[in-house]
């Protein structure tokens, strides 16, 4: 069966979009590749390119 793309509100996506930046800025800030803060958060590397770039996907 194939899953439906979740619907996200304009309000939720502005949430998101913000928590992206603020995440990416932190990492750049400490100099941080996405693979060590992978690591740190205990998270896929691919997680974290998602939430940077706002494609999450929800279950």
């Amino acid at each position: 069966m194939r899953s439906r793309k979740p619907i996200l509100f304009p309000k939720h996506k502005k949430i998101m979009e913000i928590l992206g930046e603020n995440i990416k800025l932190a990492r750049k800030r400490r100099s941080l590749t996405i693979l060590q803060m992978a690591e740190r958060a205990n998270l896929n590397r691919n997680t974290i390119t998602s939430i940077e770039k706002e494609v999450l996907m929800f279950r």
